[in-house]
């Protein structure tokens, strides 16, 4: 991507996102960032709960399907907040590489939010600008400029869940 402070690994993935073009990098953010917690604790939660077996885990699929039936609901105001589409092609801690049918000029100021995972839904966001676009592929580089901490770290492990999955079909 650009001179980078920090060196990241890079994945190549396939993942939908979303963008909205801003006035400035210095423009506040409207994704929060509210990602649905993990539900290993919640599974926890149930186990100790001292209800009958059968109870703890129809209210643990319950809440399974809760929280999915929520990650589509966000999923659509993101749409209408972010109205361009984006197929993030490659994912690293510095940025991502994408596809879009809309034509963005370097230095424009994106705000992005990628879907890392459906199921659960996993999202995360970040404001930056575009660099350029690649000229063998045609993919527009994007750098993160400015990424709340919680969503770096879900990219980041996002990549190396990725890195280490790609290592294991690689030996299969």
């Amino acid at each position: 991507m650009s001179e980078e402070k920090r060196t990241f690994s890079r994945v190549s993935v396939r993942l939908k996102g979303y963008a909205r073009i801003m006035n400035s990098l210095e423009s506040p953010p409207i994704f929060t960032g509210d990602v649905i917690e993990e539900s290993s604790g919640r599974d926890l939660f149930f186990r100790n709960s001292k209800l009958p077996e059968e109870l703890t885990k129809f209210l643990a699929e319950m809440d399974r399907k809760v929280d999915r039936i929520l990650g589509l609901m966000s999923q659509d105001r993101i749409r209408s907040d972010f109205p361009l589409d984006i197929e993030i092609m490659e994912l690293s801690g510095a940025g991502v590489k994408f596809r879009c049918h809309d034509k963005i000029p370097t230095d424009t100021p994106l705000e992005v939010v990628l879907l890392l995972s459906y199921a659960p839904l996993r999202m995360a966001g970040s404001k930056g600008r575009i660099l350029g676009v690649d000229e063998d592929t045609g993919l527009y580089r994007f750098e993160f400029v400015d990424t709340r901490a919680a969503d770096m770290e879900a990219i980041v492990q996002f990549v190396f869940r990725e890195q280490r999955e790609q290592i294991r079909n690689a030996k299969l």
